[in-house]
């Protein structure tokens, strides 16, 4: 038996998610909010390609990133002064 395993996720590094979450919120425009996302999602498609991560992981990990990164980005938005 023969298992993948995907290495520390990003999806799962609150302190990256907060950190990308808070740059979309501190962002001057929604769009370099969103060019900034697609930017780090790019990066990190990269890298699992790199350490030869097979692509529907990768798919799933960037999906995961994305929704853990724009979930951060709504709560530090919907509270004044960011999230606690």
């Amino acid at each position: 038996m023969t298992a993948i395993v995907l290495p520390f996720p990003r999806s799962r590094d609150r302190a990256f998610i907060s950190r990308h979450a808070d740059h979309m919120a501190n962002a001057a425009t929604t769009a370099k909010a969103e060019a900034h996302l697609q930017r780090q999602l790019q990066i990190q498609r990269g890298t699992l390609e790199r350490r030869g991560v097979t692509l529907e992981m990768i798919q799933a990990e960037l999906i995961a990133i994305e929704g853990n990164i724009r979930a951060g980005y709504c709560r530090s938005s919907a509270v004044p002064g960011g999230v606690a």
